[in-house]
């Protein structure tokens, strides 16, 4: 966790810099509501949290262009709870979104979609509050293609409220469960709804 907070520092102040220049540069913050397919729960019924800094460039040669290329760098917190056998999945993520963006209503509207590898920092399964390590070592060390689409909306000059929407496509899991894009990618999936504030620099 100190590593994973020390790398957001050091990216934050990256990125401060890089706003003075050409790009542009945001901090957010966001509380999500998370589900994994293939845990039998089948809703939005885990909290987390997720937070990180984030930067946009204009493409082509006009810097006042809509279409942006977004980078993130976030933390992240994914899982599940499953009521049948009150058990709880708990995941943890460094992710690296890379986003393209459309901006209208003179700038204060952003559309974005593209995907969001993310590498797991933290991974905890128990069920009937017991921790099950056999679960927990299941997990993958990477959540390769999280499909993500995403809305803000600046209200002033710099602050913003945001929205998102995230669906893995390859298997977080080594395990049985459903599929996705192919029968051998089959196991469990990160999907979420994520709400929250931007502000940029």
């Amino acid at each position: 966790m100190k590593k994973t907070l020390f790398v957001l520092l050091f990216a934050a102040v990256g990125l401060m810099a890089a706003a003075q220049q050409r790009f542009d540069a945001t901090l957010f913050g966001a509380f999500n509501i998370c589900q994994v397919d293939g845990d039998d729960a089948g809703r939005y019924n885990h909290p987390g949290l997720r937070a990180g800094v984030g930067t946009s460039f204009a493409l082509g040669s006009d810097t006042h262009s809509p279409w942006r290329m977004v980078v993130e760098l976030a933390y992240t917190q994914k899982g599940s709870h499953v009521d049948a056998y009150d058990g709880e999945i708990s995941l943890q993520y460094v992710e690296l979104p890379l986003l393209l963006a459309y901006s209208a209503m003179d700038g204060h509207l952003r559309l974005a979609a593209g995907v969001a590898p993310a590498v797991k920092v933290g991974c905890e399964v128990t069920f009937g509050g017991v921790p099950d390590a056999g679960q927990e070592a299941r997990y993958r060390t990477f959540d390769w293609l999280p499909v993500t689409l995403a809305a803000e909306y600046l209200f002033t000059h710099r602050l913003g409220l945001a929205v998102r929407w995230q669906n893995s496509l390859i298997t977080v899991y080594d395990g049985s469960g459903p599929y996705r894009l192919f029968r051998s990618n089959h196991g469990a999936f990160n999907r979420l709804l994520s709400f929250g504030l931007t502000y940029r620099l």
